[in-house]
């Protein structure tokens, strides 16, 4: 992940405004994921808008890992972007440690198009920025 845990009801509240704020502006789009089972929280993707393309991030409850759903969101997710005729680039980065996200964005129809070297930090692993992988799914030009 690219922050801390909140520390706060402030903090979470601070991020809800801003996911309202960013989806009334259409600059992103912020979805909850519950489960049907049982109404419970399960994680969160967004689709944040720049020109004609569109970058993703998404977070899931680690007792939910290896289930398959953050790859049904992040697929449909991918799908809903590639039918909006000004996109034309969806794209995401993982930490290079992080197999099974790379395998996800694989399985939603991404393509791997190389490494970006000190790119991102993760909080949870260093407090400098470390290599991640960048992944696509572009339109057919034409």
């Amino acid at each position: 992940m690219t922050w801390r845990p909140h520390r706060s009801v402030a903090e979470t509240e601070q991020f809800f405004r801003r996911c309202e704020d960013v989806w009334i502006k259409r600059l992103a789009f912020p979805w909850s994921l519950w489960l049907k089972s049982d109404a419970s929280f399960a994680g969160m993707l967004e689709a944040r808008v720049k020109q004609h393309s569109v970058d993703i991030g998404y977070v899931l409850a680690p007792h939910l890992w290896r289930r398959g759903l953050m790859g049904e969101a992040v697929r449909g997710l991918v799908h809903w972007a590639v039918n909006h005729p000004e996109v034309y680039r969806i794209w995401a980065v993982c930490d290079v440690e992080n197999i099974a996200s790379a395998r996800l964005l694989e399985s939603a129809g991404m393509q791997l198009e190389g490494r970006l070297r000190r790119w991102l930090v993760h909080p949870n692993m260093s407090e400098s920025p470390r290599d991640c992988l960048c992944y696509a799914a572009v339109k057919a030009s034409g």
